[in-house]
This record gives C-alpha cells, sequence and structure tokens, in this order.
C-alpha cells in the first residue's frame, strides 16, 4: 500500500478510498501496483491513461476522465492548495474492459494507486490533469523584449523585414552619441543612388528631449530604443571579430 507523504497524497487516497466504498484492504490491485504492473503513463487535460499488464499478453487500458475544476477550485489551487485540485467521486469517470465482474476491479485501484505515486512524485500532474496553468507572470509586469531567446541577435534582420527601404541615412543626419565606423554607415543608410532618401529623411525627425532622451520619430512612432538596440549588437558582434 502506497503510504502518502503529502497533504495532496492524503486527498488522493480519500479520493480512491471513497471511490472503493471504503473498502478495506483495497485487494490485487495494491499488489499489481506496487510490483511495477502499472505503465505507459499519460496525461492531458481532463484524462489520464494507464496501461495494467496483469497476467495475459495483453495490457489492460485504464482511463480516468476528469470534469473541468469549478472557478473556487481553480483560486484555491492558485494561492497554494494545491490538494484543492484533486477531484469528488461525482468528477471522474473511469473507462476500462475487464472481463472481471468486480466494480471496481482491481485494474482500476491499481490504476488510481498510480496515479496517486505519480501526482506526489510531481505535483504538476494534477495540475495538468484538471487543466489548471499557474499564473508565474504578474499582470503588472510588461513582458521585456530582451527576455525572449535570440531577441537581440535577431533584431537587425527584423529591421529589415519589418521596415524596408526605411533606414535613417546617418551621413546626412548627425549624431553625436555614437561613432559609426562605415560598415555600421553602410548597414543603416539608403544607397547613394537611392531615390527615395530625401523623402524618408523629410518624413523622419531626430529630437533631443530636455532629459536627454534621445528620440526617432517615424510616422509618429518612436523606434529610437530599437536602433539603439541593433546598434549595441553590432558593436558586440565587431568587438569578437
Amino acid at each position: 500500500m502506497i503510504k502518502p507523504t503529502s497533504k495532496l497524497g492524503e486527498s488522493i487516497m480519500q479520493l480512491i478510498a471513497a471511490y472503493t466504498n471504503f473498502k478495506d484492504p483495497l485487494g490485487p490491485g495494491v499488489a499489481i501496483q506496487r510490483k511495477g504492473a502499472v505503465r505507459d503513463f499519460f496525461v492531458q487535460r481532463g484524462s489520464v491513461s494507464f496501461e495494467v499488464h496483469d497476467k495475459r499478453e495483453r495490457a489492460f487500458d485504464v482511463e480516468i476522465h476528469v470534469t473541468p475544476p469549478s472557478e473556487n477550485t481553480r483560486r484555491a489551487v492558485l494561492s497554494g492548495s494545491i490538494h484543492e485540485a484533486v477531484p469528488k467521486v461525482s468528477e471522474i469517470q473511469i473507462h476500462h474492459v475487464c472481463p472481471e465482474w468486480a466494480s471496481p476491479c482491481r485494474h482500476e485501484i491499481a490504476a488510481l494507486l498510480q496515479l496517486l505515486k505519480e501526482c506526489e512524485d510531481n505535483p504538476n500532474v494534477i495540475l495538468q490533469w484538471r487543466g489548471i496553468e499557474p499564473d508565474n507572470k504578474s499582470e503588472n509586469t510588461p513582458e521585456r523584449k530582451d527576455d525572449v531567446p535570440g531577441s537581440r541577435k535577431s533584431t537587425i534582420q527584423q529591421l529589415r523585414d519589418n521596415m524596408p527601404g526605411r533606414f535613417i541615412n546617418f551621413k546626412e543626419e548627425a549624431n553625436d552619441e555614437f561613432e559609426l565606423n562605415p560598415q555600421m554607415q553602410s548597414f543603416f543608410s539608403f544607397p547613394d543612388d537611392s531615390k527615395r532618401t530625401t523623402d524618408i529623411i523629410s518624413q523622419t525627425s531626430i529630437s533631443t528631449k530636455t532629459n536627454h532622451e534621445r528620440t526617432i520619430n517615424i510616422d509618429g512612432e518612436n523606434v529610437y530604443p530599437v536602433f539603439e538596440d541593433a546598434i549595441e549588437t553590432i558593436k558586440e558582434y565587431l568587438s569578437k571579430h
């Protein structure tokens, strides 16, 4: 018999006891689970499944389905009471074809005991089964672009893809904050024979605010942080080559 080591395990054991109508002992199902005959565990939202190997060539399939949790249950779990995710007997349904007349049969009991073990080994199993996703992000914390893996490396390519033909000609607009070498000037500038250079520059304004916060306005949007990130990425690249 599995002895629960957590409040979550105790709650699942209470579920098993209620499902078996408080049968004691639980019988051959305990021996089946104890000898490792419950295998191929799979969990997804709303169901878990097992294969129970018991004295025949083909294993018995056992699926345990559960109804979605109520909002009260969801809030309780997200507040830290993970044992509240354990469903009531009326909220589960076991699908299993068995030649035995017993209800529940030993294969169902073995599967329930294995579910208890899986949940104690990894509490995320009960969350995935019930379809409850932990809220690890604060709603008031905006997602930073730098937090996305590889975002800095792809900044330049995104600029080229999303703003074709709209780069600033740094040769015409002086920028005393950065010293650009010919490679960087070539990257951010239009070709010398481009006919659109004058039109684009006339639509683009570079200004310095009193608090020294620089802006590059294109169509009313400040894209200076994007260019600043791209320049920093290029500097890092050139320093390594």
